[in-house]
């Protein structure tokens, strides 16, 4: 829990636009790093939120090589994510890794809470203010999820989906 608020300072201390240019880049990913772990060359802009809004033990966040995660991006960490090399996760995407269970009439912060891991696999493609809900467990490789999307299950390696709920639109031709 410690950890967590600790790391909510550190984003917001370095959550400053001047911290978004090149050198300046890799001091913000030197001080994530003591928190989730950036592999080089990955960006994070100054105003995305990455967080584990119900902190475990297990809460971990992996971004591997040459990762943008651009402006206004809310990451939800508590159930855990590993986000593979060169992928672009676009303006206000959401990724959640937990849901509560709603089976009765009690109040909602009495009930229990399911996390869920997800693996964004290399060269997938996350557009503007896509949704990807904590059911996903893995966007595949080379995926592009359209702009605005609401993803609620598995994306195909190489798969374009779009709309709400996410479909399948086609698969990306080899070159």
């Amino acid at each position: 829990m410690i950890k967590e608020y600790i790391f909510r300072l550190v984003q917001h201390s370095l959550s400053f636009f001047l911290f978004d240019t090149p050198g300046l880049n890799e001091v913000k990913r030197f001080f994530y790093n003591f928190f989730i772990k950036i592999d080089k060359n990955s960006y994070v802009a100054f105003s995305a939120f990455i967080t584990s809004p119900h902190s475990r033990k297990h809460a971990y966040m992996h971004v591997g090589k040459n990762v943008a995660i651009e402006h206004r991006c809310d990451i939800d960490y508590s159930g855990g994510i590993t986000i593979k090399d060169n992928v672009w996760i676009s303006e206000g995407a959401l990724i959640t890794t937990h849901s509560h269970k709603v089976g009765d009439r009690s109040l909602k912060k009495t009930q229990d809470i399911e996390f869920s891991s997800i693996v964004i696999e290399d060269d997938a493609w996350i557009g503007a203010r896509a949704i990807i809900l904590s059911n996903v467990k893995r966007i595949g490789k080379g995926a592009i999820i359209g702009a605005g999307a609401v993803v609620t299950k598995d994306v195909d390696d190489f798969a374009i989906v779009a709309g709400n709920p996410a479909k399948l639109i086609k698969y990306r031709k080899e070159v």
